[in-house]
């Protein structure tokens, strides 16, 4: 069977991969001019399957009023009159309840555990090195307030099966010396969760599924078109149709642009991009600055150590941003990085050097938090997408349930809880 990945994203080169690994033909299409240029460029690089948990909470309505009204909240709305968010909005708050947060969160760190397997099972097949590291990540509190939330935290994702460790200040710094010197009060040790360079694994593995036949197209921008009296669906670029028997959709927030195309054929998707910002700096002093990934549950700020093309660096990444299709930054973005960071890990990061690279991006958000895996009602048509702000963690537990539909097999993971179009 040939089938045409529409994105080459994460999502969309893992689906490759497990659909080239399948047997099939598979062609990958992406209006960019290479793999990894729009969410999957610089995002947090943590693999964070104990973090798996649901946007929607009993307390919900509190945070969305703060999004609305607090400039300085993690999370922000922008554009509040925006119709598409309200529908969007809707179905969030229906999730808002006791008895879907316990639905949610079960299914979600299930989900999450099983993309992270994937994950270390295809870099093993593949042998794509992106300096994937299963070391832990650490996230530290600067508040006994902070502190008591996540030991909560900890409890609950302990009931399904998470090793989650409460850790005391001398704890902490006993793990990350470089936090001496800050406020932290103590921290959670999530053992299990990981790290590596997102980017770097998506196009070297493109590159490794190049080198086996698999073709990858890139300028193009699709849409959808009905055929057979509206029973089947083809997908055509600007040079005609994009011929293939399936077509997988991982388009990321792209979704929803694409949804619109063709006379709306495909139908209206329940994703809104929800935007979030990083900065990329030079490391200054190793000896200040973290050995591991980590998040400060008090701002929200993930950091990762990677390694830059002119040495270390350090990914700072914060913000979940309601504001449409903008994704346009500006400087006053990125001081809450500078000044949380520099609060954890002082002098480590040099601020003024010239490679320092600031970078937004919109993630695909379904109202569930969980990502969308299913066929269409056109029997040609795949949806891979939603994965929202843990693509990294999700994209090959994702991309091997859409090769399972494809074939036609038992997915290998229960989609009951999973969002539905």
């Amino acid at each position: 069977m040939k089938v045409a990945v529409l994105g080459a994203g994460l999502i969309g080169v893992t689906s490759a991969y497990y659909l080239w690994r399948d047997g099939h033909e598979v062609e990958v299409f992406d209006a960019a001019p290479q793999p990894a240029t729009v969410t999957s460029y610089a995002n947090a690089c943590l693999i964070s399957a104990s973090r798996a948990l649901p946007w929607p909470t009993p307390t919900s309505r509190q945070t969305l009023w703060r999004a609305m009204t607090d400039a300085n909240a993690p999370m922000r709305v922008t554009k509040w009159l925006d119709p598409t968010l309200w529908r969007w909005g809707r179905e969030f708050m229906s999730y808002a309840n006791e008895k879907d947060f316990a639905r949610l969160t079960r299914a979600k760190l299930a989900f999450a555990k099983f993309c992270q397997r994937e994950l270390e099972d295809t870099i093993a097949q593949t042998g794509v090195d992106c300096g994937y590291q299963r070391e832990g990540l650490l996230y530290v509190c600067r508040s006994a307030a902070t502190l008591d939330a996540a030991r909560a935290r900890a409890a609950l994702v302990g009931k399904h099966g998470v090793d989650m460790r409460v850790l005391s200040r001398d704890e902490v710094i006993a793990m990350e010396p470089a936090l001496a010197e800050s406020t932290v009060v103590g921290g959670t040790f999530a053992v299990t969760d990981a790290q590596g360079d997102s980017r770097a694994f998506t196009r070297l593995l493109a590159a490794w599924l190049g080198a086996r036949g698999v073709k990858f197209t890139f300028g193009v921008t699709a849409e959808a078109r009905m055929t057979g009296g509206g029973r089947s669906c083809r997908i055509y670029g600007p040079a005609g149709e994009l011929r293939a028997d399936a077509y997988v959709l991982a388009l990321g927030p792209a979704t929803t642009a694409f949804a619109n195309t063709g006379w709306r054929v495909t139908g209206r998707i329940p994703i809104y991009p929800v935007k979030g910002f990083s900065v990329t700096v030079p490391v200054k002093d190793a000896a200040r600055a973290p050995t591991r990934g980590g998040i400060c549950e008090d701002s929200l700020i993930a950091y990762c150590p990677l390694e830059g093309d002119s040495g270390p660096v350090m990914r700072i990444t914060t913000g979940a941003v309601f504001a449409g299709q903008d994704n346009g930054f500006v400087d006053a973005d990125f001081a809450p990085h500078r000044a949380h960071f520099e609060a954890l890990f002082p002098g480590a990061l040099d601020w003024s050097a010239s490679t320092v690279e600031h970078w937004a991006c919109q993630r695909p958000m379904t109202p569930s938090s969980l990502p969308i895996l299913q066929r269409h009602r056109f029997p040609n048509l795949y949806w891979n997408c939603g994965q929202g702000h843990i693509g990294w963690t999700m994209s090959c537990g994702s991309a091997r349930v859409i090769a399972d539909l494809i074939a036609q097999r038992v997915p290998s993971f229960d989609l009951t809880d999973l969002q539905r179009l």
